[in-house]
Formats: structure tokens, sequence, C-alpha cells
């Protein structure tokens, strides 16, 4: 079907920026306080507790940091666009426009993130591994853009259930790990690494993961599962549009 002379031009959202408008000025906003709250345990609170639990300590300010990065990345970002109504079609000619304003926006997001990280090291005392860790952003980055491209492809009921495929992977392996470890007095490290979150944190803390799960899990996983999403988004895409029409 082709739209008469007085069709209005937001009828084709993927041509627009993934975020506009006070949407823009938000998000960035959202992830420093994000940041700064997965922070506050250990930076201020925990100096004025005299028996702080362990994850409040300040040795555990990077891994907080990191964790804090990772949900955000996977839960909230990617389905950002739906904020500022712009989580249209992504398999049209404004595609390519649209993933690259959402690849740098993503690099803003972290490079916003670089203080808060420096904060955390310096008070932890960690030793940053930078190139893997650089790898595992990547690689998260890439997970977080096919989710945001198979939302934007997929009607709203379902990419509603893509943001809770996307919590549970996140959450779902830690708390199985802490829930077996409480209840049976055993661990399930192998389900562990599954977790995004878990993942980023064990690269940055002991550099390149050795064996063949923990590569696996910690830097192939889920930059795999963000490029099958990311074409599950654009055929899905497509099909709507030719349904449209």
């Amino acid at each position: 079907m082709v739209p008469g002379p007085g069709a209005d031009r937001r009828a084709a959202p993927s041509d627009e920026a993934p975020a506009a408008g006070w949407a823009w000025v938000l998000l960035p906003v959202s992830w420093c306080a994000w940041l700064l709250a997965w922070l506050v345990p250990s930076l201020l609170l925990a100096p004025h507790i005299a028996l702080p639990r362990p994850w409040m300590t300040a040795e555990t300010a990077p891994a907080a940091a990191l964790a804090a990065g990772a949900l955000f990345l996977v839960v909230a970002w990617p389905f950002w666009p739906a904020l500022a109504g712009r989580a249209g079609r992504v398999g049209g000619p404004g595609a390519a426009r649209w993933i690259g304003l959402s690849v740098l926006e993503f690099v803003t997001l972290v490079a916003l993130a670089l203080p808060f990280g420096l904060v955390a090291w310096s008070v932890g005392g960690w030793t940053l591994e930078a190139g893997p860790t650089a790898a595992a952003v990547a690689g998260l980055g890439l997970f977080g853009l096919g989710l945001r491209v198979a939302a934007a492809g997929m009607a709203p009921a379902a990419s509603r259930w893509l943001m809770l495929a996307a919590t549970l992977a996140c959450a779902l392996p830690p708390a199985l790990e802490y829930a077996a470890g409480e209840t049976l007095g055993v661990g399930f490290p192998r389900v562990l690494e599954a977790s995004p979150v878990v993942a980023l944190v064990r690269v940055a803390a002991e550099g390149w993961p050795a064996g063949s799960w923990p590569e696996i899990a910690r830097l192939w996983l889920w930059p795999g599962v963000g490029l099958v999403l990311a074409l599950v988004g654009v055929l899905e895409s497509r099909r709507r549009g030719r349904a449209a029409s």
C-alpha cells in the first residue's frame, strides 16, 4: 500500500535516531545514575558500617560497576527506542543509519562509564585486564544491539517477552547458583558462567578464559546470540512490512 502525499514521515521510524528529544537526554542521565547507585554501597555506605556485607566492601566496587553496566546494556538499553517511539521497522532503507546511530549510542555510554570505572578500580585495588575486558564489552554490545534490532522488528508483545528473556539470561544463572548453595550446599559453576553479567566480571578480573566452556560462555556465546537475534529482527520486520502492504 503506497502512502498518500500527506502521509506523516513519522510512519517510517527506521529513518529516525534510536532515541530522540527528552528520551535521548534521559538515556545518559539514567545510565550515570544507575552506575552511581550500584557504587553507593561500597563507596559511601561501607565506610560508615562496622561490619559491612561482603558485597558492600571497597574490594567489590569494580564488580559492582561491571555488573551494573552489563545489566543496563542487556535489559534496558536494547529496548530504549520504544520509550521514544522509534522502535519501528529495521528492514527498510534507513536500517543502516538506525543501526549506526545505535552503535554510536553504545560507544557514548561506554565512554561515560569510564570515570565510574576508574573510581571503582582505584577504590577496589583491582588490576584491570584491559584487553579481555574490551573484548567482553564489545561482545556484550553486540548482544545488546541484536536485542535492540530484534525488539524493533517484532510486535510490541513479542518485544516484551524478549525483554523478560534478557532479564532471565542475566539473573537466572546467579540465582540458581545462590539457591543451590543455600539449599543443597553445592554449586553449578558451569551454569553461572552463562550469565553475561558474570562473564563480564570474570573476564575483567581473571583475563582471558582458560578452558572451552569458559571461553565460549565469556567471549562467544552472547555475541553469537546477538547476531542471530539481529537476523530474526530484520526478517520479522520485513515480514510485517509485507503484511501491512
